[in-house]
């Protein structure tokens, strides 16, 4: 981990929990695993100050810790993901909030807060929730209402002081549920609180124990065969899917429970593996899970690898939203959220040595176009989106000579497959060009660029302003086709189509590891083209596409100046952003005779990248405390409960100026971190 990551790290611990966990995490980042007896030596605190300091910390999953087999020695360790998740907290809840609604972002938020949470106490907070606000996401002097709102946000207040029944006990299962089936929030198991390298440890010390045919030395398809057992355990633990070693004397017990208002007999969930059994498919509202309970011993907590994958599915909507239409994001949304089922991170298979990315059969899942038609409603217009002419505005009598065109994908008339087509180039015919020495028409060009499909359905056409209507006719599963199609055409590659067979209709899937990687080389060309200009980018691209180069061979190519090429190649190199290369033709090494071989790192310079980021989002962080300490009395006095909501009344001109200053300058702040973290994302995450 890199030094700019470790500050950014441990400032975010220090404004979430205070300088006493900052420090203990900030010890254990710069000496790395320490037992409690070093660690105590390092920090100069007492031992109930530390121990108080790494219970918060390893409930916040923030610190992990091991005690190695035969050994009573425990070993602690910081764990920076989880410190850098704090910066995205925020857009978790967001997330969560609009999926779900505002229950489940107020869920989770408290499972932020707490680091993990059982069933039953998040119940029992819930049903029973004091007016001064203990919860997270509930500022003082607010109680929850009978929705789970906020009072002022929902229709039933109350007073101060006074308890208040908060949603009802169908509601909250029904949205714990449905986040634990999308994989927003998973299980607890051990393995969380342990490194991968203890993980792994323990993964080959289970499974040499349990199977008799993994002892000894290993060798050839039998150690290949130990490894793979070993990875599958990991993901298991790393689920939270595997609760065979945890107390499950209370999880999968069915019991009787009377509600308050119907006396209707429930029953309990059932928990195997971590998930719900019996689960109808409920995909849609999380309130349409009924007479089922989670079992109030199961301990929960938020998955952030998830987040990232909802995060890429907004940011491949907003990217088909800009460079294809509107209609066409909203089918490539429901396209994401079907395959989003599947995935609980971004990475999540292990790939091999002999694994093709661009083989569609090697993704994790794929779907047909008919079974996104249901979720579409009336109004989404489908068919505007699609460019298409009347047949009966076209003569085809005019166009006699087909004209030159690149090789394309095609679909024939049956959708029976993909072709690749090349047309043959001939000479224009003299009767095509008019008076002027211009050519009078060109041939229709029929390569379903824009989604357009013979299906043997009619299109009527009103005659007022000669725009064709689809006609009832044409279903919405093709039209969900060639929205389909529209987004597999794209350069980007958006979606992949895998051809139908005797046994399984055309399938629709998404190739994310190559979306990812374009997606990362959009970011490096748009920083590098801020700082270097327009002409730096042209000579990434050409060394992407040739390699490395010299500058004869770079000026011929990219006809450029060399005067002008040798100043950004020289302003990128200072940088980091390019690599130079020395090759001497003889054992003089003498300048005059030494090849200079110019080249593009993606990944280096990706990794430069990163690093400028994290110390970016570290300097905003910084500032934003500077600017706080210059008003702190005012923000302390604002902050007193008696002077909350009444500013007007006990804080002066001068005050009110300087806190809203501050305010405004900390929100930039805060927002130009946000927008940093999503540079993050993609370089990182995706």
């Amino acid at each position: 981990m890199s030094q700019h990551a470790t500050e950014l790290c441990i400032l975010l611990v220090d404004d979430t929990y205070g300088a006493l966990t900052s420090c203990v995490f900030q010890t254990l980042r710069s000496y790395g695993r320490l037992p409690f007896r070093i660690l105590l030596q390092h920090t100069d605190l007492s031992p109930n100050e530390l121990k108080h300091s790494l219970a918060v910390l390893i409930q916040q999953h923030l610190v992990l810790w091991y005690t190695p087999l035969g050994d009573e020695t425990t070993y602690y360790e910081a764990h920076w993901p989880s410190a850098y998740a704090l910066a995205r907290s925020g857009k978790l809840v967001k997330i969560v909030e609009d999926r779900f609604g505002d229950l489940a972002g107020d869920l989770l938020s408290n499972l932020l807060l707490l680091g993990h949470a059982r069933v039953g106490d998040l119940a029992k907070a819930y049903n029973a929730v004091q007016s001064d606000g203990m919860l997270g996401s509930v500022s003082e002097g607010q109680a929850l209402s009978e929705d789970g709102l906020p009072n002022g946000l929902g229709n039933n207040h109350t007073s101060a002081g006074t308890k208040k029944r908060g949603p009802n006990l169908e509601d909250l299962h029904s949205v714990l549920d449905a986040l634990l089936r999308t994989g927003f929030i998973i299980p607890v198991h051990e393995s969380h609180f342990r490194s991968a390298a203890d993980n792994r440890s323990e993964a080959e010390r289970e499974l040499k124990r349990n199977n008799d045919s993994f002892q000894g030395a290993l060798k050839g398809e039998k150690k290949m065969e130990f490894e793979q057992a070993i990875d599958g355990k990991l993901d298991q633990w790393r689920d939270g899917l595997d609760m065979q070693t945890k107390d499950t004397s209370g999880r999968g017990r069915k019991r009787r429970l009377e509600d308050d208002r119907n006396g209707v007999d429930r029953k309990r969930m059932r928990m195997s593996n971590g998930l719900a059994n019996g689960m109808n498919g409920h995909a849609g509202h999380p309130h349409a899970l009924d007479d089922f309970y989670l079992d109030d011993n199961l301990v929960l907590r938020v998955n952030h690898d998830k987040f990232a994958v909802a995060a890429r599915s907004a940011r491949l909507i907003e990217l088909s939203e800009r460079y294809i239409s509107k209609a066409t994001s909203r089918v490539y949304a429901q396209l994401l959220s079907r395959l989003e089922g599947n995935l609980l991170r971004c990475n999540n298979r292990r790939p091999s040595e002999d694994d093709d990315e661009d083989d569609p059969t090697s993704w994790p899942t794929s779907i047909p176009a008919n079974e996104l038609s249901p979720v579409f409603q009336e109004d989404v217009d489908l068919a505007g989106a699609i460019g298409r002419v009347a047949p009966n505005k076209v003569d085809r009598n005019r166009f006699i000579h087909p004209k030159k065109r690149r090789k394309k994908t095609l679909f024939d008339s049956n959708d029976a497959g993909v072709e690749n087509v090349d047309s043959t180039d001939e000479d224009e015919d003299m009767g095509d060009i008019v008076e002027n020495g211009n050519i009078s028409e060109v041939n229709e060009d029929r390569d379903l660029v824009n989604g357009d499909a013979d299906y043997g359905s009619e299109v009527k056409v009103e005659k007022e302003d000669h725009f064709p209507i689809y006609s009832d006719v044409r279903s919405r599963v093709e039209l969900i086709r060639q929205h389909l199609l529209l987004l597999a055409e794209h350069p980007l590659g958006f979606a992949e189509y895998i051809k139908r067979t005797p046994t399984k209709p055309e399938q629709w899937t998404i190739n994310f590891r190559s979306l990812a990687r374009q997606l990362r080389q959009m970011e490096l060309e748009n920083t590098i083209a801020t700082r270097f200009g327009p002409g730096a980018t042209r000579l990434v691209r050409i060394f992407l596409e040739k390699g490395k180069l010299d500058e004869k061979a770079i000026t011929s190519i990219g006809l450029i100046n060399q005067k002008l090429m040798r100043s950004i190649l020289t302003a990128m190199h200072e940088a980091g952003y390019l690599e130079l290369q020395e090759i001497p033709r003889d054992n003089a090494r003498q300048p005059s005779r030494t090849m200079f071989l110019w080249y593009f790192d993606p990944d280096r310079c990706r990794q430069k990248l990163l690093e400028e980021t994290y110390k970016a989002m570290a300097r905003c962080l910084q500032r934003a405390r500077v600017e706080k300490e210059a008003v702190q009395l005012t923000v302390d006095k604002a902050n007193r409960t008696d002077v909350v909501g009444k500013e007007d009344e006990y804080l002066g001109v001068d005050e009110r100026m300087a806190l809203s200053t501050w305010r405004e300058k900390e929100e930039r702040l805060l927002g130009e971190v946000g927008r940093l973290d999503d540079l993050v994302a993609v370089l990182r995450d995706f």
